[in-house]
C-alpha cells in the first residue's frame, strides 16, 4: 500500500475507533519508521490537500488527524479497487463488445 493509503487508513481507524476527531503522531503510524522521507512527503501533501490537518500534541510533536470535512474523500480514496466504478464500466462495456463479436 502507498504511504498515502497507508497513512490515511490508520488515521481512519483511529477516527472509527475514537469516533470522532483523534490526532496521532505520523511516527506511530506502521510503516513510518522504515521509510520517513516516504512518509514525511504523503503526509505534507495529504496537508496540503486539505485531506488531514495537523496540529502539535501536548508534548510539542506534530500530529495529524482526518479533516472531518473531507471524510468521504478519503473513503473514496480507501476503497478498494473492486469497488471502483470505472472498473465496472470497463467490464460491462468489454463484456457488450465481446458479446457483439461473437454474435
Amino acid at each position: 500500500m502507498s504511504p498515502k493509503k497507508t497513512i490515511l487508513s490508520a488515521l481512519s481507524l483511529s477516527h472509527e475507533e475514537s469516533e470522532g476527531v483523534a490526532f496521532t503522531r505520523p511516527a506511530a503510524i506502521s510503516g513510518f519508521g522504515a521509510e520517513p522521507e516516504k512518509f514525511q512527503k504523503a503526509v505534507n501533501e495529504l496537508l496540503k490537500d486539505r485531506l488531514i490537518e495537523g496540529r502539535r500534541d501536548e508534548d510539542g510533536h506534530m500530529a495529524v488527524a482526518l479533516n472531518p470535512h473531507r471524510l468521504a474523500d478519503v473513503r473514496r480514496l480507501l476503497r478498494p479497487a473492486w469497488a471502483h466504478p470505472a472498473l465496472w464500466a470497463t467490464i460491462v462495456v468489454a463484456g457488450a463488445l465481446g458479446a457483439g463479436l461473437m454474435m
